[in-house]
């Protein structure tokens, strides 16, 4: 058995023990009172935490979203609050929100302070492994009286990725290299959530471990790693046939890397493995689908 599937019994397992496991560990900022078990106004502030919302069915109770949060579809028609980098306090306090959520970066918990001072209750989340996505929707779906919800999500994530990994683990480990992005070269390393999709997906981080989570590398570390796969997250799907196109001819000079002798360079969406979010099965399965084609064929 390998560790993913520990990884995955340990959270069915934190699901079975039942939400006092976690308590509301993640949430810094509540105003010293408890966070309410039913909240009717509630503002996002990353895309992730947007797309979380929907999936727990809370359409009608988000009452804003950051102007970045474009998933699914109906997001676009919510009030934006600013981005998610500049959180705009005039726009969330106008919402009238019961709760607001943030993530666990400086200028958002910024905003979590000041909203405190001023008497709103928000919740503070990290989310930068599996581990803590699939805490964070518990967290959220007890905030929001939508806990039954929120455990059904998971476990329904959990189980399509036990069936992925049962699928991509009869074969040896593929290297990949994840472009972040190219001028200059900078890639995901092995402490990201990126490299945990990358395991899961039946692959191996090309990169050693390194001080960075998105180190910059040079020409003489692309060939030394000898990725067997690149790939590229592509934020803008307006032109993927360029994007390729243009992927193609930047690594066309690594004439030695196996990933170029054997055109193994993908450009892919981004948003669904460059989001931590509820799409992360979605996601997994398309960096399975790069690695072991052939699995996929059908």
């Amino acid at each position: 058995m390998n560790k993913w599937w520990w990884l995955l019994l340990i959270i069915l397992g934190w699901m079975a023990a039942g939400f006092a496991i976690f308590g509301f560990q993640q949430g810094q900022n509540r105003n010293d009172t408890p966070l309410p078990t039913q909240a009717d106004r509630i503002i996002s502030m990353a895309p992730n935490l947007t797309e979380i919302l929907f999936a727990l069915g809370l359409d009608d109770e988000i009452v804003g979203v950051t102007l970045g949060s474009d998933y699914p579809p109906a997001t676009g028609k919510k009030p934006k609050v600013g981005t998610f980098w500049q959180p705009n306090i005039e726009a969330v306090i106008a919402a009238k929100p019961d709760l607001v959520i943030t993530l666990g970066f400086d200028q958002q918990r910024n905003l979590a302070a000041r909203l405190k001072r001023i008497g709103y209750n928000s919740l503070i989340l990290n989310i930068e492994k599996v581990s803590e996505l699939f805490e964070a929707i518990e967290i959220i779906g007890a905030a929001t009286g939508k806990q039954r919800e929120a455990n059904e999500l998971v476990s329904d994530i959990t189980a399509k990725l036990n069936k992925l990994s049962a699928l991509v683990s009869t074969n040896g480990r593929v290297k990949v290299l994840w472009v972040v992005q190219r001028e200059p070269l900078r890639v995901a390393g092995r402490d990201t959530f990126v490299n945990e999709m990358i395991e899961l997906a039946g692959g191996e981080n090309a990169i050693e471990p390194t001080m960075h989570k998105y180190p910059p590398i040079g020409a003489e570390q692309v060939i030394a790693c000898k990725p067997d796969v690149i790939i590229e997250p592509a934020m803008d799907q307006k032109d993927p046939v360029g994007q390729q196109a243009g992927a193609l001819q930047y690594w066309s000079k690594f004439k030695n890397v196996p990933a170029v002798t054997n055109k193994r360079i993908y450009v892919i969406a981004g948003d669904t493995v460059s989001r931590l979010g509820p799409r992360l099965y979605e996601g997994t399965e398309t960096i399975a689908q790069c690695l072991r084609p052939e699995l996929f064929a059908d």
